[in-house]
């Protein structure tokens, strides 16, 4: 048993993020004081559609939210076949637990196998 080495690991990971409202100046008038032969949808509104009125970020604080749950577990083995020769097998799992999800589900699971052989010079 000398020549078989085992190894593991538990991670548990609980995060949480989020932004605060943002309010902006409105500064469409100055933007077009710069240039009055801009369309009327000058700056954001050329991007987003929004109305000639300024936009006010009030939903940010909701769809920034972050709440994120993830779990890894590692198993390993390395069995020495001769002195300079040796297999390592590792084993990997992660689950993801997207609490507060805004556009897609962080939600899922992974597993990783691998082996490797080793020589040392």
């Amino acid at each position: 048993m000398d020549r078989l080495t085992l190894n593991g690991s538990v991670t548990y990971t609980y995060s949480e993020a989020g932004f605060d409202n943002v309010h902006f100046q409105n500064i469409l008038p100055q933007l077009k004081a710069l240039n009055p032969s801009a369309p009327q949808n000058y700056a954001w509104g050329a991007f987003t559609g929004w109305p000639e009125g300024h936009p006010t970020f009030g939903e940010m604080d909701n769809f920034s939210d972050l709440e994120m749950e993830t779990l890894e577990m590692d198993l390993g083995a390395t069995y020495e076949l001769t002195r300079n020769l040796a297999v390592d097998v590792n084993f990997t799992y992660q689950d993801f637990n997207d609490e507060e999800y805004y556009i897609n589900d962080g939600d899922g699971s992974v597993y990783f196998i691998g082996t490797t052989l080793r020589y040392i010079f």
